[in-house]
């Protein structure tokens, strides 16, 4: 299980580094804050994963929250016409819902996992992604489509969406056992590795002059 720990850190830390080194090919876009939000990520990883390896689940609660308001109101920048509205409706709501869900004891948010506020946030991101994929196929050719850094991060958080959405329904893990634990973490560990492995393809790949 240690592997799979780090394995998952360090992938995290690769990607920051891949955003850094080609920052030039994003930095005119919206995306140009992406490398603080990985960086940010990272270092919760790693300082969680050596430093503060007890009651942490807190620090995590609030990575969701700003997991969800970094990638939403990118992809608002993006929306256009009426999808744009839908967004905004939908950033409001579910930050005022993140707030009601600890005042009414959905979960507590030093104790366990906030397993409503992530499962509804996720919901939410695969939503504005589907518009995020319909906006760029009308816009844009099959190669501009394939080029683009966007491309690659929407269908990065959508694998990692897609296929950890069941395990973050999950609000206590600790109080899962055995063969379970170890397949949820194996679950989490892919859909960590290929989410991330796409984004460092996709910082690889794309072209500037594409990418928007």
């Amino acid at each position: 299980m240690e592997f799979v720990k780090y394995a998952g850190m360090y992938i995290q830390l690769a990607t920051f580094i891949f955003s850094v080194f080609y920052y030039y090919k994003y930095k005119h876009t919206a995306m140009k804050w992406l490398p603080i939000y990985l960086g940010l990520v990272a270092f919760v990883e790693l300082f969680c994963g050596y430093y503060y390896k007890q009651n942490n689940v807190w620090i995590y609660n609030l990575v969701t929250l700003v997991q969800f308001n970094f990638y939403a109101f990118l992809f608002y920048w993006y929306l256009e016409e009426i999808s744009k509205k839908i967004a905004l409706l939908l950033i409001i709501g579910y930050n005022i819902f993140y707030v009601l869900s600890f005042v009414i004891n959905l979960n507590s948010f030093f104790d366990e996992m906030a397993s409503f506020p992530h499962v509804i946030s996720v919901v939410i991101l695969i939503v504005l992604l589907i518009m995020m994929f319909n906006q760029m196929l009308r816009i844009e050719n099959f190669v501009g489509f394939t080029y683009n850094l966007l491309f690659w991060l929407c269908f990065s958080l959508l694998v990692f969406h897609a296929t950890s959405l069941p395990l973050f329904s999950i609000s206590k893990w600790n109080e899962t056992v055995g063969d379970f634990k170890g397949s949820l973490i194996k679950i989490l560990l892919f859909s960590i590795l290929a989410s991330h492995a796409i984004l460092i393809f996709g910082f690889i790949w794309s072209k500037r002059k594409y990418t928007y």
